[in-house]
Parts: structure tokens; C-alpha cells; sequence
């Protein structure tokens, strides 16, 4: 098989396909459902990563990755707590149904 007959977009066969989870939607996700000023944070090392990933440096998108990952386990624990909180402030004043 000669160059001309190789599909241009075609993976190279001697380079192995990286795979990296940037962890973007998830980030995303908390972000609107938990807690948005953390979760704002795993927004933006999400992206970080995976520019980092389109860039051609895997192992900085997978470190990126990483940190994105624990900004969004803190934002769904903070989004937890302050859900608790508000409950159980609603519930001593009286809020519920009565």
C-alpha cells in the first residue's frame, strides 16, 4: 500500500490512540446541579485538559483530568451539605407542611 492509497485521516498504526477522560460533562453537570462556584473550577480544568488533549500532550491532560475530577467530587460534597443545611434550616423554622 503505497502513501497515496492511506485514508488522510486515518490513525498512524504505529501510534498508539491515547485516551483520556477530561471529565468535562461531568464538571459541567455539578456545575449547574450542585454548587456553581466550585463547580466552575472542574469547568475550567475539564477544559484545560481536554485542550490539552487536542493539543497532543496526554499526560498534562491526564493531570488536568485528575484535578477536574476532585473539584467535582468537593462541589457535589459542598452541594450536599448546603442542601442539608437549607432543609434542615426550613425544617426548624417551621417551612414544611403542616
Amino acid at each position: 500500500m503505497s502513501d497515496l492509497d492511506a485514508h488522510p485521516l486515518a490513525p498512524d498504526p504505529a501510534e498508539p490512540a491515547v485516551r483520556v477522560r477530561t471529565h468535562l460533562g461531568w464538571a459541567v453537570a455539578v456545575s449547574a446541579l450542585c454548587f456553581l462556584p466550585v463547580g466552575l473550577i472542574a469547568v475550567l480544568y475539564g477544559l484545560r485538559a481536554s485542550r490539552a488533549l487536542t493539543g497532543g500532550d496526554p499526560e498534562r491532560a491526564r493531570r488536568l483530568a485528575r484535578v477536574a475530577r476532585r473539584w467535582i467530587v468537593l462541589t457535589v460534597i459542598l452541594g450536599l451539605l448546603l442542601d442539608a443545611a437549607l432543609v434542615t434550616v426550613f425544617a426548624l423554622l417551621g417551612a414544611g407542611p403542616s
